[in-house]
């Protein structure tokens, strides 16, 4: 497969990069683009463990809240076993 850049900056710092290191392009790209796909995986599993946490504490907050109206919902509604307003 064949890649074709045509920016004057990532030309220019792929030949500083090659001249630099004395690697060939292609080894370089391919250590970039694995580092930038470690770099990716590593902040969604960090965004996975956040969203977790927020969802545990929205769920202990939730237990933890006082209960506002201690009725059965059936109650609260008015309805009656029949299910008629009351």
């Amino acid at each position: 497969m064949s890649i074709t850049i045509d920016n004057a900056e990532v030309e220019a710092l792929l030949a500083d990069l090659t001249a630099t290191t004395h690697r060939a392009a292609p080894d370089l790209l391919l250590e970039l683009l694995r580092r930038e796909r470690a770099r990716v995986e590593e902040d969604r599993e960090h965004d996975r463990a956040a969203a977790i946490a927020s969802g545990r504490l929205l769920h202990e907050r939730w237990k933890a809240a006082a209960e506002v109206d201690p009725r059965p919902i059936e109650e609260i509604l008015a309805y009656d076993e029949n299910g008629l307003p009351v």
